[in-house]
């Protein structure tokens, strides 16, 4: 008999068709909306490492250890706020736990109080106050390697991805994972789900329960990493491996730092009667967002001198350079390296390809991570041209009184946001730095962030918004799909005056976790979870960067 990890699916995101779940009834105990007992324990993280010491360790560096931040606490209680608690645990509704399924699982499956704070009904509690300290964990081992496969049925597409509400646990607890060994003293079953991609994509395909009237679908492409991992060469063998490469081979082996799948032999194991050595599947699972909060419970979130016997650093920051920094190429060699003295305008060509991740660039919570381009170009006199560059400022909401002297808190200025706390409802104007090139002008920020679109159904015409709740479809277009060069024209003005000396032009390809307004109003919304110190520590990674010297005849 198969046990679920979570209760059953009712109701809406905002204004969705199906209504709230059915009054509870005795006779039907599910019929309440609220999740189910898990009857399985959820063993500690803590009971594993003694016999795993190593997968233990480079867990406790991992996302998934983190999963339960401060800043995804905030955003749940802003979403919550935002959308009537549809996402809330004992919601009732189809996307009740949507996100704490995948952030705080245990919590969710062991129906753990504290969700909700009595004295604050509409603030929907905080996902870090009253649950225990092992659903604190995140994704533990227990969790993870007591999943026998998924339910298909409970998943918005039918296709077994989009939430983790469609997992099933195996009813005996047996551990679950890639190698079979009887023997073992919890015995292991030889499942190779665990190492299949689409076990990573039930969590990291996100799908909110809100029709899409653009693309007809029953849901909202809010997270769509699995999909386009699905989509890509890195699914077949038309990629430069010439075999087929999965989430796994990249986030749990020693890549970036070998080729994907590449992983260390480990000797027998101390546990005895266990198998032979094999290779070790690293459980670092290294990701390109590490921990905002200075945490103990966080360790190796940045250990700039720290590295695992295999020469992998164990710092989650230095982790997510590498991989950041083999994801994409940047180039400007098609720009033009001497321009005639009567020139009025420069053309600048950049090329940016992603030639490393397995998915879109960026891709997870794409509506949100930030990667732009930014290019400088200059001369012996000054600035001529830039585009994506930062400007420190006060940030007096969050109790910065005056510029700080740091750019990583700073937004990129191609528009601006005014967002209502409560609703998340936002009136966007354009910033200095507007992306100008939908409308045919080589100019303004090349961005490649996605954005949450409201579409207007009669006219067509559509509108960004700060959020999914407001959004009734996505634009997941601008981010880099893999493997496809993409050139970008600027057709820089030169100034009146003579240009002193050559020319030169700078670009860099920037990652950013989140923008820094997206933390502020989570700040605004949940201040005890999110501050400036935290804001501050959403650190820029430079992911290619290339120079080029324009001479000017005559010079």
């Amino acid at each position: 008999m198969r046990s679920r990890v979570f209760a059953l699916l009712g109701g809406l995101l905002v204004a969705c068709p199906g209504g709230p779940a059915p009054a509870p009834s005795p006779e039907n105990p599910e019929e309440t909306g609220e999740p189910a007992q898990d009857p399985l324990p959820h063993e500690p993280s803590s009971d594993c490492a003694g016999c795993h010491v190593l997968q233990h360790q480079e867990w406790q560096g991992s996302a998934m250890h983190r999963a339960a931040s401060p800043t995804f606490a905030a955003f749940e209680i802003a979403v919550n706020r935002a959308s009537g608690g549809a996402f809330a645990h004992g919601s009732g509704t189809a996307n009740e736990d949507l996100c704490n399924g995948c952030h705080i699982p245990v919590a969710v499956a062991e129906n753990q109080p504290g969700f909700f704070d009595p004295d604050d009904p509409m603030g929907y509690g905080g996902p870090l106050e009253g649950i225990s300290d092992n659903a604190m964990d995140g994704l533990t081992c227990d969790f993870c390697h007591t999943i026998e496969g998924v339910d298909a049925s409970r998943t918005p597409g039918q296709d077994g991805v989009g939430t983790a509400q469609a997992f099933v646990r195996v009813a005996d607890g047996s551990k679950q994972g890639p190698i079979e060994d009887p023997l073992a003293l919890h015995a292991a079953s030889g499942n190779p789900f665990l190492a299949d991609a689409a076990f990573c994509g039930t969590c990291h395909d996100v799908r909110p329960f809100k029709p899409d009237p653009v693309t007809g679908e029953p849901f909202l492409r809010v997270e769509d990493a699995y999909s386009e991992w699905l989509a890509s060469p890195w699914s077949t063998d038309d990629n430069p491996t010439g075999a087929p490469v999965t989430c796994q081979d990249c986030h749990m082996s020693l890549y970036p730092l070998t080729a994907p799948g590449q992983r260390p032999t480990l000797p027998i194991s101390v546990v005895p009667g266990n198998t032979p050595p094999r290779p070790h599947a690293l459980h670092a699972f290294t990701a390109v967002s590490p921990p905002l909060v200075q945490d103990d419970r966080y360790p190796f979130a940045d250990a700039p001198d720290q590295v695992d016997s295999f020469g992998y650093p164990m710092g989650q920051e230095q982790r997510r350079e590498l991989l950041l920094r083999a994801a994409c190429t940047l180039d400007l060699t098609q720009t033009p390296a001497v321009l005639d003295s009567d020139a009025t305008h420069l053309p600048i060509t950049v090329v940016v390809e992603n030639v490393g991740a397995g998915h879109r660039v960026p891709t997870g919570f794409s509506q949100e991570r930030e990667v732009w381009i930014e290019l400088v170009v200059s001369d012996d006199a000054g600035v001529i041209y830039e585009s994506g560059t930062l400007v420190d400022s006060a940030h007096p909401e969050t109790g910065e009184s005056s510029p700080d002297g740091l750019l990583d808190d700073e937004d990129l200025r191609h528009r601006v946001f005014h967002v209502d706390l409560e609703t998340l409802e936002a009136e966007v104007s354009p910033g200095p730095d507007a992306n100008q090139r939908p409308h045919g002008q080589n100019l303004g920020l090349v961005n490649f962030t996605n954005d949450f679109l409201l579409v207007d159904l009669e006219t067509g015409a559509s509108r960004v918004v700060f959020s999914p709740v407001q959004a009734n479809t996505l634009d997941n277009s601008r981010s880099l799909p893999p493997l496809e060069p993409q050139a970008w024209r600027y057709d820089v003005p030169l100034p009146d005056r003579a240009i002193v000396g050559d020319i030169v032009v700078s670009a860099r390809l920037r990652y950013r976790a989140f923008p820094p307004e997206f933390l502020r109003v989570l700040a605004g919304v949940a201040p005890q979870l999110v501050d400036e110190a935290l804001i501050d520590r959403n650190r820029i990674v430079d992911m290619a960067e290339d120079a080029r010297l324009v001479r000017i005849k005559g010079n």
